[in-house]
C-alpha cells in the first residue's frame, strides 16, 4: 500500500492509488500525500505551519500543484518539453517576442496511464512522469491506438463452436478485394 502519491512507481500503484479525501472549512480536498486535513501541517511535506501560513510551507505550494493540479502539471510539462512534440518532434512557431507563453499552448498533454473517469482537477494522474506533450496529429494517432479494438466477431463465433462463421470468414477472405 501506497502512503503517499509521491512514492507510486507503477502503473498497477497509481490505478490502485486513493487515500480519500477530507473536509477542512467545508472544503473537500483529495487526499494526495498523506498530510492533507493533519491540522496546521503542510500538505507536501507535513512540516508544521507557522503565522498566517493555512496549507502549505513557503515554496511548497508550487510544488504541489506542479504535481496535482491539472492546470500547473500541464503547463509544467510543455516547458519541460520546451513546447516540443515528444513524437514527432513539432515546435511551435516562435514569434520572436522572447516569451515562452507560446510554449504552454503549442501541445496537447496527454496522461500515459489513462484517467479513465478518474477526476482530472487534483489527481496523482497528474504525476509529471504520467504527463507528455504532443502536437495535435500525434495526440490524435496516440489516443486512437490506445482504444480498445472491437473484438474479431469470427473469432468469437468459432470460439463458441460456431463452425459456419469459420466458412463465413474463410469466403470473405477469399473474396476479391476491389
Amino acid at each position: 500500500m501506497v502512503d503517499s502519491a509521491l512514492d507510486i512507481v507503477s502503473a498497477e500503484e497509481l490505478v490502485r492509488f486513493d487515500l480519500g479525501t477530507v473536509e477542512i472549512n467545508h472544503t473537500t480536498y483529495t487526499v494526495l500525500t498523506g498530510y492533507e486535513g493533519t491540522e496546521r501541517r503542510c500538505f507536501w511535506c507535513g512540516g508544521e505551519l507557522t503565522g498566517k501560513l493555512k496549507r502549505y510551507c513557503y515554496g511548497h505550494m508550487k510544488l504541489y500543484y506542479q504535481h496535482f493540479e491539472w492546470g500547473s502539471a500541464r503547463a509544467w510539462c510543455c516547458e519541460r518539453q520546451k513546447g516540443i512534440c515528444a513524437n514527432c518532434g513539432w515546435t511551435p512557431v516562435d514569434y520572436g517576442d522572447g516569451s515562452d507563453i507560446y510554449y504552454h499552448y503549442s501541445l496537447e498533454v496527454h496522461h500515459i496511464i489513462p484517467l479513465e473517469g478518474a477526476p482530472r482537477y487534483f489527481s496523482a494522474y497528474n504525476l509529471p512522469w504520467n504527463l507528455i506533450g504532443f502536437c495535435h496529429e500525434c495526440h490524435l494517432e496516440v489516443r486512437d491506438a490506445m482504444k480498445e479494438q472491437p473484438p474479431d466477431i469470427f473469432d468469437l463465433a468459432f470460439a463458441q463452436g460456431q463452425a459456419v462463421m469459420e466458412f463465413c470468414r474463410r469466403a470473405t477472405n477469399e473474396m476479391p478485394r476491389m
